[in-house]
């Protein structure tokens, strides 16, 4: 992810953060990918959640973006180092989100 991608994901998601007008209770939740352990992050949805969320995240070595489906788990393309990783959700409500997870 470009420089530039990386600041158009954040601005987004904090221009829908000052004009959404209401929050949801459940959220996204970032984490490593069983898988391939210390290099994928996915994102998946509390229980009951259906909305779809498009996520940005950004942690140790890595950045990426990724969508999922309503209720479903998503991936966030890119490669990522072991570690903490921060993200940005908007939800398909207008939600907006800041998960915070790791990349192992």
């Amino acid at each position: 992810m470009t420089t530039i991608t990386r600041r158009a994901v954040i601005a987004a998601a904090a221009i829908a953060l000052f004009t959404a007008p209401g929050v949801a209770a459940a959220a996204p939740h970032l984490h490593g990918d069983a898988n391939t352990p210390g290099t994928q992050v996915q994102f998946d949805n509390d229980p009951g959640d259906s909305n779809s969320y498009t996520c940005g995240a950004f942690g140790a070595g890595g950045a990426g973006v990724g969508s999922n489906p309503g209720g479903g788990t998503g991936q966030v393309n890119g490669t990522f180092g072991p570690g903490p990783v921060q993200g940005g959700c908007v939800g398909s409500d207008g939600s907006v989100f800041f998960p915070t997870g790791n990349a192992e």
